[in-house]
């Protein structure tokens, strides 16, 4: 500070490190030098002990409460941003900015990239639905085909746009993490156009199109309804999640995934319906409509060979064995993961690496490292005459004060023990002079005069009332050290909470403007549990209605609960933390974990015979399907791992995890578990007797006779 007449350093300040002095108050500048060096000698051109400085930090505080003042705002960030990028606006200084509406520019420039780079997923993903509808529906023609193939991957996006407009009525905001809604109810929602075709294709042999469609949709509708239901209350927990971003995406994502839902059946399957060849290889004659749409899971002699095989093995004792050895040693690591694991959040994480703003963080970081201040307000300031309950706020203080992380006392920006000094000094004098009492009780008599004296400050509130000056609230400030990572703040700050309900009293709450994202790393681990709890919960409900078996409903629980675990464990060894993200990515991957176990499930309880030809059928009707689902989704996420922002990479990353572990669990676990477990209380108990038995001659069977001529049995 420097004097206006003659440009000379003021004599009211004297610049020390990390406190300095401002006409007699403590000003503390810890956190707007770093890497000072400081000397014993004062240097009378400045009034200063500072020697050298590495990099000064200016914190601004803008009241932007009109939409004008946050467009001047927004202007002048970004301004200066773009002259500290180019590095030519000073000759001798490099200056770096950090601020929210720079940190808004850059996720949605990283938005952007990711928009753009998805685009080319969708590209891949396309290549592999049309060779996927060419190799079931070559008959059909190419025009058709591509319609098929065109409507497939219209359908998530039409859920999509309906989505944004049902939130944009109801009045809620766009963020630009909702970009990615579109690609991820298209990498979902194929799935379902996969098992429809496939299923299509495999019922080729019923003449009648319309009684061909009735089979197809008694045979799918209920896996599909298990899957689609249960990633769209899984999204629809995620609601839940504190931060408004994440929440709004995945309110966004789950209805989006109802209304792909809805239009599976009601746009893509009378398409698929319309544009397929109406003419048949073979012709059956059903004894009954049941038996009509249970056909073609006994076409046993149709089985590829390695099929047969594969349902030979999973009944086998080598089956088991492989599956204890698989699941022993993929919990081994998960466990290790899972506990290894930290909670811990870096606001870097939101917008792109190679942005500039990831070195003023870096600088930020060893600053917070050093000092940090914790911010108090005393909402309800103690009567200072008060000898009592200002001793019990001194004590309050001192609490603060004593905790390992606070530099104690002589840190502390408390002014009202300066005041108190000055008031004593002067409680002296007058009683020196004969006007006052020697017994000191402190007042707020001069407090008017204090505060002019350093001018007034915001964080100081007082009233008039009738002359008299009446302090309303304040703030004070703990100086804390090694709070630069941001799961030591949420737990020092909680601490403080604690001393402070001690005191109810006074009213006194901490400020930090990351609040909401310190206490969800507070209570991360048991709300992930919680959250992945409920949704397993639900889907164990909705999977009950489909699948007639308690039996069954506990080995897809189990299988899914397996598949989170393993996921949780596999993302901590891939470098992730336990923050907001890793838990909706999580809670997320728990909704897509059914779809690799509701449709083998569902098509084996709904199946009658042995349990190898019940296995060998749903396997061989639905992992092709499952194969293809997976497959796509990995398309389409790929290019994100080449987006330079964490939370789009982790979103990847859980992806990848999720469908390589689901097909794992669903391909191999989960057939070996089904089969070699007891079906009790299931609603096939009268067909037990005959899953251990071979087709025989004494078994009823229906003929399907060709239009060859040849004729085939079918139980």
């Amino acid at each position: 500070m420097y004097n206006s007449v003659n440009n000379t350093p003021s004599n009211d300040l004297i610049l020390d490190f990390p406190m300095s002095t401002y006409k007699g108050q403590n000003l503390f500048v810890g956190m707007n030098l770093a890497g000072a060096e400081t000397t014993d000698r004062m240097f009378p051109s400045n009034h200063s002990r500072i020697k050298s400085v590495k990099t000064i930090i200016l914190w601004y505080f803008s009241r932007a409460d009109t939409k004008s003042t946050k467009d001047i705002l927004r202007e002048k960030s970004i301004e200066l941003f773009e002259h500290a990028k180019n590095g030519s606006y000073l000759d001798n200084v490099k200056f770096e900015i950090f601020g929210d509406e720079i940190a808004n520019r850059e996720m949605v420039r990283g938005a952007i990239e990711a928009t753009t780079l998805m685009s080319i997923g969708v590209l891949l993903l396309i290549v592999v639905v049309s060779l996927s509808t060419y190799r079931r529906l070559k008959g059909s023609g190419f025009c058709s085909i591509s319609l098929i193939v065109f409507v497939s991957v219209l359908s998530p996006f039409l859920a999509s746009a309906a989505a944004f407009g049902i939130l944009t009525w109801l009045g809620f905001k766009v963020y630009t993490i909702m970009c990615v809604t579109p690609f991820l109810v298209l990498g979902v929602g194929v799935d379902d156009a996969f098992i429809l075709i496939e299923c299509w294709t495999n019922s080729k042999y019923i003449k009648s199109k319309k009684e061909r469609i009735s089979a197809v949709l008694v045979n799918i509708g209920p896996s599909i309804t298990i899957t689609s239901l249960t990633n769209t209350i899984a999204f629809g927990i995620g609601y839940a999640t504190p931060t408004p971003q994440m929440s709004l995406f995945c309110l966004c994502t789950s209805i989006a995934l109802f209304v792909d839902y809805i239009l599976v059946f009601t746009f893509l399957t009378p398409v698929v319906y319309l544009l397929t060849k109406e003419d048949s290889d073979t012709e059956i004659h059903p004894t009954s409509k049941k038996e009509l749409y249970t056909l073609s899971e006994f076409r046993i002699r149709k089985l590829p060979r390695f099929v047969e095989w594969y349902a030979d093995f999973v009944t086998s004792k080598k089956g088991i064995f492989s599956v204890a050895i698989f699941l022993t040693c993929i919990y081994v690591i998960s466990y290790f993961g899972v506990v290894t694991m930290k909670s811990n959040f870096e606001p870097s994480k939101a917008f792109p690496s190679d942005s500039p703003l990831a070195n003023s963080m870096d600088t930020v970081r060893s600053v917070f490292n050093e000092f940090f201040p914790i911010n108090i307000i005393v909402n309800h300031p103690p009567n200072i005459t008060n000898s009592t309950e200002y001793g019990e706020f001194n004590k309050m203080v001192e609490e603060l004060e004593s905790m390992p992380e606070s530099y104690g006392k002589d840190r502390t920006l408390l002014w009202l023990r300066h005041y108190v000094e000055m008031d004593r000094h002067t409680s002296k004098l007058f009683s020196f002079l004969g006007f006052g009492s020697e017994n000191y009780i402190p007042t707020l008599d001069n407090l008017d005069f204090f505060l002019d004296k350093i001018g007034y400050p915001p964080t100081i509130k007082v009233s008039n009332d009738n002359g008299t000056t009446k302090l309303e609230a304040f703030q004070f400030t703990i100086i804390a050290k090694n709070l630069a990572e941001w799961s030591n703040r949420a737990i020092t700050e909680e601490e403080c909470r604690q001393i402070l309900l001690k005191y109810p009293e006074f009213n006194a709450t901490i400020f930090d403007g990351d609040a909401a994202i310190l206490d969800l790393l507070l209570t991360v681990k048991t709300d992930l549990i919680g959250s992945i709890a409920v949704t397993i919960a639900c889907m164990t409900v909705i999977c009950s209605f489909f699948i007639h078996t308690q039996t069954g409903v506990a080995v897809v629980a189990l299988i899914i609960s397996s598949i989170c675990f393993t996921l949780v464990g596999l993302l901590s060894w891939w470098g992730a933390d336990l923050d907001p993200v890793t838990m909706v990515d999580v809670l997320l991957a728990t909704g897509f974990s059914v779809d690799f176990t509701a449709h083998i499930a569902h098509q084996y309880y709904a199946k009658k015979g042995s349990k190898r030809d019940r296995i060998a059928i749903s396997i061989h009707e639905m992992s092709m399907p499952m194969i293809e689902a997976g497959t796509s989704t990995v398309l389409c996420m790929l290019p994100l791992i080449f987006v330079p922002t964490y939370a789009i990479v982790a979103f990847a990353k859980t992806v990848f995890l999720v469908v390589g572990i689901g097909l794992i669990h669903g391909l191999f676990v989960l057939p070996v578990m089904i089969v070699n477990v007891p079906e009790k209380l299931s609603i096939f108990s009268s067909c037990q007797k005959q899953q251990t038995e071979p087709l025989t001659a004494a078994t009823t069977v229906t003929t399907l006779t060709t239009k060859s001529g040849v004729t085939e049995p079918f139980l």
